[in-house]
């Protein structure tokens, strides 16, 4: 039996602290993971470890346990197998270190943890929370079993009923940590959302109220200015310039029809459409912009993907994130499609190996009027998100400045 209770709530405080200033001071939540480390996240989830590892908990017999195993989790589970990777490292180390009796045994239990972690995280981020803390209850339970049938093995009874009570603490710890972390990503989400509704709220009054007065004024200027064009009397320099001035006024058109989109999303009901085929169409038809630019236009797309849109909203949407992504390459280079089925989801995945975003850029993608370009207004992307959200699907992105920048679409499979 435990000496001190205190020792067992000590270790749920170095468990839960930690997450909690995380999400408070280092972070606006713990969220799909991508290749790149989080290294906060990192350096938060070894705090956790060496204080579990270095304080363990005292049993009556003079044995001693701790909740290294959390964090493990933790690491792989909303960091990605790389940072649970890097984690696991540094505690076969640390144990190294401090001369862990049966250490060559530890490493291969751990190597085994480590590869069932790297299979279920892959899974992970689409699933429900409550579907989260169920496999992860499983594979604790498994953890617990192998434990006692090698205390059983080694003839160790006495320490049986110790070693199931901590791993129930640790478990209830453990589901403790992952409801907070989910809430708190939830709320997070929700806030996000609310801010971005109030944007579009404004964006949408705006675009109501001036749009149509604008639009009036510059199609009568338009077509004087094409009358004016026919004119023989004109010189060279001067139809050029009208020429410009038509397209300019036609490019401030598209913006205002842009912030009309805004202000009127398309409420028809959707109808099963053939998503496979309707991405070919798109890749086609972006495939003379690429040669023009000199881009390599990689895609693989996966047969019979039906959703319920409107095909010319989802072409719209793709248009504006492959246009995008060719234009961050600007010459040579690579820009990907690759569109799959996964869970009951339809993927589009489109990455470019361009300038890619700071995390500060990457934070305000699809808000109204911010653009990463010179002469961007941000409308093209907001409408994609607004879209894509009627669908009940959602948009993900990963940047990193340099390197290039990768769009997960997510729409839901038709029925």
């Amino acid at each position: 039996m435990f000496e001190n209770i205190g020792h067992v709530l000590y270790h749920v405080l170095i468990i839960l602290f930690p997450i909690l200033f995380y999400h408070q001071f280092l972070s606006k939540g713990i969220t799909d993971f991508t290749k790149r480390i989080n290294y906060e996240f990192l350096m938060v989830l070894l705090i956790m470890l060496i204080f579990t590892m270095s304080f363990p908990i005292e049993v009556s017999n003079g044995d001693s346990y701790d909740q290294k195993i959390i964090p493990i989790i933790l690491a792989f589970i909303y960091g990605g197998w790389i940072l649970g990777i890097t984690l696991m490292l540094a505690m076969l180390g640390y144990l190294f270190i401090l001369e862990e009796p049966g250490f060559l045994i530890m490493v291969v239990n751990y190597a085994i943890l480590a590869v069932l972690l790297s299979i279920f995280s892959m899974w992970f981020q689409g699933m429900k929370k409550t579907y989260k803390i169920m496999v992860v209850s499983i594979l604790f339970l498994f953890v617990t079993l192998t434990r006692t049938v090698r205390l059983i093995l080694l003839n160790e009874h006495g320490e049986i009923f110790v070693t199931i009570l901590v791993s129930m603490v640790t478990l209830v710890t453990l589901i403790t940590v992952m409801l907070i972390i989910e809430n708190l990503n939830m709320q997070m989400n929700l806030q996000r959302e609310l801010q971005r509704s109030e944007k579009l709220k404004v964006v949408s009054e705006l675009a109501a109220s001036v749009a149509h007065e604008v639009r009036n004024p510059m199609t009568s200027t338009r077509g004087f200015l094409q009358l004016m064009s026919t004119d023989e009397n004109l010189n060279e320099s001067q139809k050029k310039y009208i020429e410009i001035s038509i397209g300019e006024l036609d490019r401030a058109q598209a913006i205002i029809q842009d912030y009309l989109s805004l202000a009127k999303p398309n409420k028809m009901e959707f109808n099963v459409m053939d998503l496979t085929k309707e991405i070919e169409n798109v890749v086609q038809l972006m495939s003379t912009y690429t040669n023009i630019q000199n881009i390599t236009f990689l895609h693989s797309i996966e047969d019979e993907l039906y959703i319920k849109a409107n095909k010319d909203e989802v072409k719209q949407v793709l248009i504006n994130i492959i246009k995008n992504g060719i234009e961050a390459i600007g010459e040579g280079g690579t820009i990907k499609v690759h569109a799959f089925r996964k869970n009951d989801d339809a993927v589009i995945e489109v990455s470019d190996d361009g300038i890619g975003m700071s995390p500060s850029q990457l934070s305000r993608i699809g808000t109204p009027f911010y653009s990463t370009k010179d002469m961007g207004t941000g409308i093209g992307l907001t409408i994609s998100f607004q879209i894509i959200q009627l669908l009940k699907g959602r948009i993900d992105v990963s940047s990193e400045y340099g390197k290039g920048t990768t769009f997960w679409i997510r729409i839901p499979l038709a029925d």
